[in-house]
């Protein structure tokens, strides 16, 4: 399956799913987000994949929602709000709820939108160089769901609300000291290793990878339905 804005490529049992807007450092409009969901929905339906590699063209991860978003949100725009949350709680509980283990492969920037991406995944690769941010509170937004909902987890209640009312910049050694992301490798190296994790886990027998992604991610789950009013999925 392919989108102008997403594109997804098939290498054997996995999917590299790849933003691709790079001119924009792939900003996620409105037709990038619905794409994504049409693209994990298409993934899920495919019994022959057995991991995703999560991806952005370009020079960057995903730089966050594009800006024409910010400023209609900033503004009051309630209809772009509604379809905003309706797609957030779609690709909230697609990746959590997925059984396939998704590694995010991430160079450049992964602010906002792409952070929330992240925190959505199983293990992060970062280049050098790289950081990611969730400066939703500096237009006055409330923070990505999935940051709000997975980072006082993966570091601390104190650290995640530092980050999100600063909306500040975590460098990728930071991130990892923090423990937000897996591992730092060579800038150009991302992919590569997040492939090879993804072959590795896709070797893996899937009931056991399956029991692991189930324990740690129906928390979040049931958390998100009860914290955040979403009790439909």
């Amino acid at each position: 399956m392919s989108d102008a804005r997403v594109r997804v490529d098939v290498r054997g049992a996995l999917r590299v799913v790849t933003l691709n807007r790079p001119d924009k450092l792939n900003a996620a409009d409105l037709s990038m987000q619905r794409a994504l969901v049409e693209s994990w929905q298409a993934i899920e339906d495919d019994d022959q994949v057995r991991a995703v590699v999560l991806t952005g063209e370009g020079r960057a991860f995903c730089a966050g929602g594009d800006l024409s978003l910010v400023d209609q949100l900033a503004a009051g725009n309630e209809g772009l709000q509604v379809e905003l949350s309706l797609i957030h709680r779609q690709l909230l509980t697609a990746m959590l709820e997925t059984d396939l283990p998704v590694i995010a492969s991430v160079k450049g920037a992964a602010m906002g939108f792409g952070a929330e991406l992240l925190a959505l995944c199983d293990i992060v690769v970062m280049a050098e160089g790289a950081f990611l941010s969730d400066p939703h509170v500096a237009y006055g937004l409330n923070p990505s769901p999935a940051c709000q909902l997975v980072w006082p987890h993966l570091t601390s209640v104190a650290v995640a609300k530092e980050l999100l009312m600063s909306g500040r910049r975590v460098e990728a050694a930071e991130a990892l000291q923090l423990g937000l992301i897996n591992r730092i490798v060579a800038e150009g190296q991302e992919l590569t290793v997040a492939l090879r994790i993804a072959e590795e886990l896709a070797a893996l027998p899937a009931s056991g990878v399956i029991a692991v992604k189930r324990a740690f991610n129906r928390p979040f789950v049931e958390q998100y339905r009860r914290d955040l009013g979403d009790p439909q999925g």
